[in-house]
């Protein structure tokens, strides 16, 4: 489950949601190519003009280094 915007909560708002969840596997662009990845991390990024903010994501590419 994503976190809940503070903000959000503040105001009795439904937070948006995040479009994936922690480990979940998807596929992710890196330049032009794209690749078979997984959700390692989900936070929702707090702007003080927009009340819903953005997602931002960390992923692992499968098959690279952990590094």
């Amino acid at each position: 489950m994503p976190p809940k915007s503070s903000a959000a909560a503040d105001k009795g708002e439904k937070p948006t949601p995040a479009a994936f969840a922690k480990d979940e596997k998807t596929l992710c662009f890196h330049g032009p190519f794209l690749y078979e990845a997984k959700v390692l991390d989900v936070a929702q990024e707090k702007d003080a003009k927009d009340r819903k903010g953005a997602w931002k994501y960390l992923v692992h590419y499968k098959g690279w280094k952990n590094t």
